[in-house]
């Protein structure tokens, strides 16, 4: 999927494989991968902006917690939907690569 050194240290690296969009995250040197495009409407996280341990919707606002992948903030107008949490994946490190448990 990626090398652990790719992925910057409290911010993110976006990865598309054949099986879709993630989002890596490195924060505090722990990774993350969650899923990588927003459930609101699809927004590409790899694009968001890194506050405080969360990642920013670079469409509507919503802001998702990159070590747990729950919504932190709601959409910015919320007549159009809300956001849901980010599907969180398991994740191995062999070799200083980061891979998917399936």
């Amino acid at each position: 999927m990626a090398k652990v050194e790719d992925v910057p240290e409290n911010g993110t690296l976006g990865v598309k494989t054949l099986d879709g969009n993630y989002l890596i995250s490195k924060m505090d040197g722990e990774i993350t991968v969650l899923e990588g495009r927003c459930t609101h409407m699809k927004g590409p996280l790899r694009f968001g902006k890194v506050i405080d341990g969360s990642v920013k919707c670079p469409i509507h606002g919503a802001r998702y917690n990159l070590r747990t992948g729950e919504v932190t903030k709601q959409v910015a107008i919320p007549l159009i939907g809300k956001a849901k949490d980010l599907k969180k994946f398991p994740v191995t490190i062999q070799d200083g690569e980061i891979f998917i448990k399936e």
